[in-house]
């Protein structure tokens, strides 16, 4: 199944948001099916990690995915993490444990005018998303890494496009789940934001982290 994972070369993210769940939906460039799903049973700015899986096997995890950018496999062997650059809005730097530093920085033309301070303050998040589109380039001096865009849109979609096949697309996953929770604005999130009581998760955050501590693996 993990051979499924990384065959994944160009490839889309959207999601489904609710008070009581969330579930990311991956999708190869052009078909409507998910080949993969990213799911948690709580809302999308709560703690507990989403189980990774394939929608005919929700029994079978390939990994877990945390809205930090950190990702660990099936058997809970950390991946990679993403840490803050420099300039934490403008560069970001993910750590895949066998490929070193990968690099992140604004790229494109759209992006680097949405990027313009009078621009960012005139027009606000919200028109900027759904009248520009915005590009991430991945790379390192051992990997040429991922591209990374969300699509112009009121709904935040997402396309990847994998440029070394060794990346690791659980750690693409993260870095994607946490562009959404940071950079990324989208009426149905901030609903859910507005009507969910933020400490109503903090025990399940709890024995998620017990868990990862601990080597067990969640329960479906």
């Amino acid at each position: 199944m993990n051979q499924l994972l990384q065959s994944l070369q160009e490839f889309t993210v959207s999601a489904d948001y609710s008070r009581t769940h969330t579930t990311w939906e991956v999708r190869a460039t052009g078909q409507r099916t998910p080949v993969l799903l990213m799911h948690k049973d709580s809302p999308h700015h709560s703690l507990p990690e989403y189980r990774v899986y394939a929608p005919e096997s929700p029994d079978e995890i390939l990994g877990f995915v945390l809205s930090t950018g950190m990702a660990f496999a099936a058997d809970r062997r950390q991946i990679g993490e993403m840490r803050t650059g420099p300039w934490e809005d403008r560069e970001w730097i993910l750590v895949q444990h066998d490929l070193g530093e990968l690099t992140g920085k604004w790229k494109g033309l759209n992006t680097r005018f949405r990027r313009a301070p009078v621009i960012d303050n005139f027009l606000g998040h919200e028109s900027l998303d759904a009248l520009l589109s915005a590009k991430v380039g991945f790379s390192g001096p051992q990997s040429e890494g991922f591209d990374f865009a969300r699509r112009a849109g009121i709904r935040a979609e997402y396309e990847v496009t994998v440029r070394d096949p060794r990346m690791d697309r659980l750690l693409i996953l993260a870095w994607v789940v946490h562009f959404n929770w940071h950079h990324s604005v989208d009426p149905r999130k901030t609903a859910v934001d507005l009507t969910t009581n933020p400490f109503r998760d903090l025990g399940a955050a709890r024995r998620a982290k017990k868990r990862r501590q601990t080597g067990q693996t969640e329960q479906n």
